[in-house]
């Protein structure tokens, strides 16, 4: 009977620590990307007050000093977005003064807002030891935890510094600091930050939150539970955060599952092992009582038989027990002959019990294994009573398939080996998971395709063939634009459809793969009689630009461009040749729509080259390397009406750089911004200070990018009021001068140039009869002014298309009431044909090349007029 529950305990227990330990290994990997997913949604969830609290500051910077109205308005522009007000209470703005930050401006102005104004930030945090000018603030700003008023839930507080506006500070004092604010309740960021899009748990966590990097309970300052008096969570995973200045511990546990309805997998593994063990126990004394009674009171033999047969009940019981284990359990003896085992056991190995009983597991091997594996498992095995770790065996039907097993021995009374236990746990459906993850990462998951890692290393195994190669990279325009208006179920759509298209197109020896959203690779053998790689493409690229319909709701064309590069003419490196293809097809991006590009080695050099001019142009606003020429404007008297400021480059590096090739690569890297704020004010500043010596310039004008009206940090007409206020130079001086492509309605500038118009800003069309304006929008923009562009005004007096242009330009904009001027007259005869024309003003090198700010103010000394320069050099380098 001892040896009997000796064998069920031991037994007992290694199925208990077997389940103990999966059910904590399961519990673990839950909680691991629960609390880095929380981690994460928290601080994306900072980051964006973060950039709140800067877009608050910008606001500020702006502005001379934000009102109430600005501040609200700028909190209904965030709550439009939907998600980027929440978790945050208040917003707001604080004032260092006299060794305080007292509140001056909150929003939104509630009863319980409206009561911090004039109170002081400092005191409203618990313990930051940070006073205004004392400490230097993180670059993200200060987070401290807030201190609530009695009853009040806990929050945090967001202080970003920024310095004072100019002109605000006295003279002779430091600049005064000021703060931007926002208060964060943590219930609402945590329930905002975890119901995020992006932030998907599988199941629900406990979370607690302290100061500095010990759980202390003093220190607590959330707790997910709501417990009246909480304790510190656990056998939680924690997390240091570090942001605001301070050190945040965060932890983080996955609720065990309740016991309601199921117990543990180990409880019930222990309950049910005890159980059969004791029943085992008992069935052996039980049997061992009868036997003495029978051999006392001589039972006769049908008393045995029904002690039998209660026995084989109990065994039954016991067999029954063991078939609920899903890991599969078999028993041997000494020798290794299998005496039993459970359902389990026989599902995974295939073999049927009958055929199992009475031979050794050694059947099921699959001699993955070495013969020294083994050994050192029996060795480990037979000295520590227990082994554990993988072994790989062989089914039934011929299947190597991968098992954890965890072994045990069963000793006699003196100590030898009677029978051995093992419990093993099939490891094909985790494999098969790891399978589809390594396959997911080369893949994309929509399409199926090789992704562009998967997509070298097949390059690189045909690039090891003599077999001639091309390499195309395709990119889809407008898919972007489909899923800002439908939706990203139609841009999938697209994307299966297009990848749909081209298989039709692509052979089946073809590498197609997807290397981005609408990006595609296709690499195909090349015959000698076949189409070349430039028909290859173009094939393919009318396959894509078919009128498409997704889903039967949608009809358009797309555009695209395709770049090639060649195996072996190009390179004979995988890396290389996905290179110029990347390179070939930047070249066709900017050729326009539909462009197909095959690779040169000069495509590399102007690729380095325009990063170069990018690098270099980001230090020249402040290396003093930009500088503005000054080109007069006249009548036809030669009085002069004002003067066209012009942007040139010097570049330490390059020398004089035209405005044609560094202007498009400032526009493409969003320098632009920056340049034509400087333009601008550097050109406002300059007339203003010849206004102010006496001087008559008459008016100034400033080209402006399009992608100026695009900027998201202030609007063109904030831009002009700004630098107009600065320089003091009044509006009726200033002529903006703009493209046709800037009155596109897709573009959104209607209302920028209306409000620039109600300052009193002349607007002109520059280039006009170049682009794609009609007489309905000019109709519909406050244009005050037309330029002809120099290319219908050069040879006007010889070519009778251009003269015709030229007359009508001229009489549309007399029964308009716009002025007109005529750009890049450059010859006397032209002159005298736009003279005669009734043209009123002209500009161009017949009259004066662009002239610096010493030879303009020159000009503006001598007083004289200008009168056409006998001749007259032609422009070398095109005017922007």
């Amino acid at each position: 009977m001892a040896a009997v529950l000796a064998l069920g305990v031991l037994g007992t227990a290694l199925l208990t620590w077997s389940s103990v330990h999966q059910t904590i290994t399961e519990h673990r990997n839950r909680e691991q990307p629960a609390a880095d997913l929380v981690v994460a949604a928290l601080h994306r969830k900072l980051d964006n007050t973060e950039s709140v609290l800067r877009g608050l500051v910008g606001l500020q910077m702006a502005s001379q000093e934000v009102t109430l109205g600005e501040l609200q308005r700028f909190v209904g522009s965030l709550e439009s977005d939907g998600r980027s007000l929440e978790g945050i209470s208040t917003l707001g703005f604080a004032t260092a003064a006299s060794g305080q930050a007292p509140i001056r401006l909150v929003a939104p102005m509630d009863p319980g807002s409206r009561a911090l104004l004039g109170a002081d930030l400092w005191s409203w945090v618990q313990g930051s030891g940070k006073e205004p000018g004392r400490e230097s603030s993180p670059p993200e700003g200060w987070l401290l935890p807030g201190r609530p008023r009695p009853g009040e839930p806990a929050f945090l507080v967001q202080i970003l510094p920024f310095g004072s506006h100019p002109g605000t500070a006295a003279a002779g004092s430091p600049a005064a600091k000021r703060w931007a604010f926002a208060t964060l309740p943590l219930r609402d960021v945590v329930r905002a930050a975890l119901n995020h899009p992006l932030v998907r748990l599988d199941e629900p966590v406990d979370l607690q939150l302290y100061v500095g990097d010990r759980a202390d309970p003093a220190h607590l300052l959330y707790d997910s539970r709501n417990l009246p008096e909480a304790a510190v969570l656990t056998h939680a995973l924690s997390r240091r955060i570090d942001t605001g200045g301070q050190r945040w511990l965060l932890l983080v546990q996955v609720p065990q599952h309740g016991t309601a309805d199921w117990l543990p997998s180990w409880v019930a593994v222990l309950l049910l092992g005890l159980t059969t063990s004791l029943l085992a126990a008992l069935l052996t004394g039980e049997l061992q009582r009868r036997r003495r009674l029978a051999e006392q009171e001589g039972r006769s033999l049908g008393e045995l038989r029904s002690q039998l047969e209660d026995s084989l009940q109990w065994l039954r019981l016991h067999r029954q027990a063991c078939s609920l284990i899903q890991e599969g359990i078999v028993v041997t003896d000494r020798d290794g002959a299998i005496l039993a085992c459970n359902e389990a056991y026989v599902a995974i190995t295939g073999y049927p019990e009958e055929e199992l009983v009475g031979r050794n597991p050694r059947i099921m091997s699959s001699s993955y294994q070495s013969e020294g594996f083994y050994t050192a498992l029996w060795e480990q095995l037979l000295a520590n009573d227990r082994w554990e770790g993988e072994i790989w065996n062989q089914r039934r039907s011929g299947e190597v398939y991968p098992v954890w097993m965890r072994m045990g021995v069963v000793r006699d009374g003196s100590g030898a080996p009677s029978h051995y236990i093992a419990a093993l746990t099939d490891q094909t459906v985790l494999r098969e998971k790891d399978r589809q993850l390594e396959y997911l990462g080369f893949h994309d998951p929509l399409t199926r395709l090789p992704n562009l890692q998967m997509a070298e290393l097949r390059l690189g195994q045909l690039c090891q063939q003599a077999q001639p190669l091309v390499v195309i990279w395709i990119e889809l325009d407008g898919i972007k634009r489909i899923e800002e208006s439908f939706g990203q179920a139609k841009g999938d759509q697209l994307v299966q459809l297009a990848v749909d298209r081209l298989g039709g197109f692509v052979g089946p020896a073809a590498v197609m793969a997807q290397v981005g959203r609408g990006e595609f690779l296709i690499v195909q053998a090349l015959e000698a009689t076949g189409p070349t790689a430039l028909e290859t493409a173009r094939t393919l690229m009318a396959a894509l630009t078919d009128p498409k319909a997704p889903g039967g709701m949608l009809e358009l064309t797309l555009s695209a461009w395709a770049g090639i590069s060649c195996f072996p003419q190009d390179s004979r490196e995988p890396e290389n040749l996905l290179l110029f293809a990347s390179t070939a097809l930047a070249q066709a991006r900017r050729q326009g729509p539909q462009a197909v590009q095959r690779y040169a080695a000069e495509m590399t050099v102007r690729s380095r080259h325009r990063l170069a001019i990018e690098a270099h142009l980001q230090r020249a606003v402040e290396g003093g390397q930009l500088e503005l020429l000054y080109q007069p404007q006249v009548d036809g008297q030669g009085t002069l009406l004002g003067a066209e400021a012009l942007l040139r480059w010097r570049s330490p590096k390059f020398g004089s750089v035209s405005p044609l090739e560094f202007l498009p690569i400032a526009e493409a890297s969003d320098l632009i911004h920056r340049i034509g704020e400087w333009v601008l004010q550097e050109a406002c500043r300059q007339w203003q200070l010849w206004v102010q010596s006496g001087f008559e310039p008459g008016r100034l004008a400033v080209n402006l990018s399009s992608r100026q009206f695009q900027d998201s940090r202030q609007t063109v007409p904030d831009m002009v009021q700004a630098c107009l206020s600065h320089s003091g130079l009044d509006v009726t001086r200033l002529e903006l001068e703009i493209t046709e492509s800037c009155l596109m309605p897709a573009l959104g500038t209607r209302e920028q140039l209306l409000r620039l118009f109600a300052m009193g800003v002349e607007l002109a069309i520059d280039d006009f009869g170049t682009g794609f304006s009609s007489l309905s929008t000019i109709h519909n923009f406050p244009i005050r002014k037309l330029k002809i562009d120099r290319s219908f005004v050069d040879e006007v007096d010889r070519n009778p298309t251009s003269q015709s242009i030229v007359r009508a330009t001229l009489a549309m904009a007399e029964d308009l009431g716009v002025k007109i001027l005529a750009e890049g007259v450059e010859r006397p005869e032209e002159l005298e044909f736009l003279v005669r024309s009734g043209c009123p003003a002209f500009q161009g090198y017949l009259f004066s090349r662009p002239l610096s700010a010493e030879g303009f103010e020159d000009l503006l000394r001598r007083g004289t007029r200008l009168g056409p320069v006998a001749g007259g050099e032609p422009a070398a380098v095109p005017l922007p």
